[in-house]
């Protein structure tokens, strides 16, 4: 239990350790027995925190557009505050860099030491960002229609050019598959790792959240409506379901074998690869952070001051 509400969780692919973003202004650093290892102060209300893959440091971005890195001690070993307003970030899984972009079409690359190694300006705000699970190659989503593809280096690989302003971006383990979402009929685009269109989907209903495997081959997009859809790369309709009430967060985890979503009815549902909902669970308030294991054994979610973390292997096969 945190001292203010959580908004966003992260769970480390393998389980083995969940970082919490409060609003409270801390960070908190859990392992997997639910052991607290710290909390550390970051300046206002944090918004989104995330771990390397072997938990030896964790970045976070607050309210107050400051950049936070941290090693597996809680230690804090850089911040930076920008000028303008934060609007997205990630951390590479070897905790060797972080991408921050920000409403003025800024996007940064901090390393370890806490320097920018390099920096992009775009005309219209950084809407997201993604850094491979490889740590090679990080993708950009701006206002201005555009997704750029570039290496860690900073060297530009592809740009891809859409419809109107984008929303959400995704990029596979290697790169080979990358997702682009732009507001106009939220349309999907599936791009190739030399920026080339392979296939796009549109949508007639407000996408709320959308998440992709590891590999790209599956795709879960919640809908306003209280609709789930499952699609494999292309966007071809595997399966839709219809869950109690409309999407408020969407999780596959990495191997596409399981579907967690969250709703605004204050429930967490788990369906697996065939839509066919397996296990349900109340919350007092709508859980806003939601994350899983590669093979979705275990899920993390938040509501309201509280982390709470599920094993669900075992009842999964008492259920088979």
């Amino acid at each position: 239990q945190a001292h203010g509400k959580v908004p966003f969780v992260y769970l480390a692919p393998d389980g083995s350790h969940i970082l919490a973003a409060s609003e409270d202004h801390d960070v908190y650093f859990m392992e997997y027995s639910g052991k607290l290892l710290w909390a550390n102060t970051t300046g206002d209300e944090v918004v989104f925190a995330k771990c390397s893959d072997d938990g030896e440091f964790a970045a976070s971005y607050a309210k107050d557009n400051a950049v936070s890195f941290f090693n597996r001690r809680g230690e804090m070993l850089w911040t930076a505050r920008l000028s303008r307003r934060i609007s997205c970030m990630d951390l590479a899984a070897d905790g060797t860099y972080a991408v921050v972009g920000s409403v003025d079409g800024t996007l940064r690359a901090f390393g370890r030491d806490g320097q920018v190694a390099w920096s992009k300006s775009y005309p219209k705000p950084v809407t997201s960002v993604c850094v491979s699970g490889s740590s090679a190659l990080v993708l950009v989503g701006t206002g201005d229609s555009r997704a750029y593809m570039y290496g860690r280096d900073g060297a530009l690989r592809w740009e891809f050019l859409a419809g109107s302003p984008i929303v959400h971006v995704y990029t596979s383990f290697d790169g080979e598959h990358s997702y682009v979402l732009e507001t106009r009929n939220n349309t999907l685009h599936l791009v190739s790792d030399r920026g080339g269109a392979l296939a796009e989907n549109s949508y007639s209903q407000r996408i709320t959240d959308i998440s992709m495997a590891d590999d790209g081959r599956y795709v879960a997009i919640g809908f306003a409506n209280s609709f789930v859809y499952f699609t494999d790369k292309n966007g071809v309709q595997l399966w839709r379901k219809a869950v109690p009430g409309p999407v408020e967060r969407i999780k596959v985890s990495g191997d596409g074998s399981l579907v967690f979503v969250s709703t605004a009815t204050k429930g967490v549902y788990v369906l697996n690869k065939k839509g066919e909902m397996l296990l349900t669970y109340p919350f007092d308030a709508i859980a806003y952070g939601l994350d899983a294991t590669f093979d979705g054994e275990y899920f993390v979610a938040s509501s309201l001051d509280t982390v709470y973390m599920f094993a669900i292997g075992r009842y999964l096969q008492y259920i088979a």
